[in-house]
C-alpha cells in the first residue's frame, strides 16, 4: 500500500501523519479517520485524553486514545497494527502523551504492551479497538484522569463531541492542541447504504453520515466520541474510518463522507478480560 508521510514538529521529536489511497468500499486502513470544522478546547474538559505517537518506516504515526485505568489506554487496532502482516506494533515503538491540551506539554509514557483485538481486519477494519499497556502507571490528578465507557443507547440525530490532534484542513497540518467537534449521529438508513453490513447504532460501530464540514481527520484516528450524560463525559466510540460512497476522495468533511467509529461499550468484556478490570468497573 502507498503511503504519504506529513510530518510535525512536537513532543520533541517527528511526529507523521500516515495517509495512504484508498480504492473506494470496503473501507481499508487507507481510509482511516481523519478535526475539521471543530474549536480548540478550553481547559482540560477531556482529561482522559491521551496522544500516541508510533514509530514506523519513515517517522512517527500520530494517533487519539483515552485513558480507561490508571495504566491502559484504548485506542483503534489501525493504529498500533501493521496493515500488510496484521501483526501488532512492538510495544518499545509506542509512546503516549498525557495530562495536556498541548502535545508539547503532555507527559509522557511508555508503552509495554500491545493487545489488539483478536477479530481486527486489517483490510474492512472490522473490531477496530486496541489496547496499549503502560510501563508506568499514570498519575491521576485534575489534568489526568480515566473515562468510563457509555452503554448508553445511541440514536439517530444525537449530537456527540469528536476530539482529537488530527488534520484541521484537508490541506493543513495536525494541532498541537487538542481540539472538539459536534458530530451528528446517522442518519442510519444512508450509514446501510454506505455499509451493508452495519444495522443500528447498538453494534460495533457509530455511524455519522451527514456532518458537512464537520468531522474528523488524517491523526485523529484511535479519539475519543464523547457522550455527555450531564452530569460527565463518557466514551461512546473511538474514530476508526470514513470513506465517500462511489468515490476515492480522501477529502474529510465533505457531505457525502459516512464515517464510523468503533463502540467501546460493545466489546466490554474483551476489554475486560485482557487488562482484568471488572466490566461494571469499565462502564459508567
Amino acid at each position: 500500500m502507498r503511503f504519504t508521510i506529513t510530518t510535525v514538529s512536537a513532543l520533541g521529536f517527528i511526529l507523521a501523519v500516515v495517509q495512504t489511497a484508498p480504492t473506494g468500499p470496503p473501507p481499508t486502513a487507507s481510509s482511516v479517520q481523519r478535526i475539521i470544522g471543530g474549536t480548540k478546547v478550553n481547559g482540560r474538559a477531556y482529561p482522559f485524553a491521551a496522544v500516541l505517537n508510533i514509530v514506523v518506516p519513515g517517522g512517527v504515526a500520530l494517533c487519539g486514545g483515552s485513558l480507561i485505568a490508571d495504566n491502559y489506554i484504548l485506542t483503534a487496532a489501525h493504529c498500533i497494527t501493521d496493515e500488510q502482516s496484521g501483526a501488532p506494533t512492538s510495544a518499545s515503538a509506542v509512546v503516549a502523551g498525557l495530562g495536556s491540551n498541548n502535545v508539547e506539554k503532555a507527559e509522557l509514557y511508555q508503552a509495554s504492551k500491545i493487545s489488539v483485538h483478536p477479530g481486527f481486519d486489517t483490510m474492512s477494519l472490522a473490531n477496530d479497538v486496541a489496547l496499549v499497556q503502560l510501563k508506568k502507571s499514570a498519575k491521576l490528578d485534575d489534568n489526568t484522569q480515566i473515562v468510563k465507557l457509555t452503554d448508553s443507547k445511541i440514536k439517530d440525530n444525537q449530537v456527540l463531541q469528536a476530539i482529537g490532534w488530527g488534520k484541521v484542513s484537508n490541506a493543513g497540518s495536525v494541532s498541537d492542541d487538542l481540539r472538539q467537534v459536534n458530530i451528528t449521529v446517522g442518519p442510519t438508513s444512508k450509514c446501510r447504504e454506505a455499509e451493508p453490513d452495519f444495522k443500528d447504532q447498538s453494534g460495533p460501530t457509530i455511524c455519522a453520515a451527514k456532518n458537512d464540514n464537520h468531522d474528523t481527520c488524517q491523526g485523529d484516528s484511535g479519539g475519543a466520541l464523547v457522550y455527555s450524560d450531564g452530569k460527565s463525559f463518557q466514551l461512546a466510540g473511538l474514530t476508526s474510518y470514513g470513506f465517500t460512497p462511489g468515490s476515492t476522495s480522501t477529502a474529510c468533511g465533505t457531505s457525502s463522507v459516512v464515517a464510523f467509529y468503533t463502540r467501546p461499550a460493545y466489546f466490554a468484556d474483551w476489554i475486560s478480560k485482557t487488562t482484568g478490570i471488572k466490566k461494571d468497573t469499565l462502564l459508567a
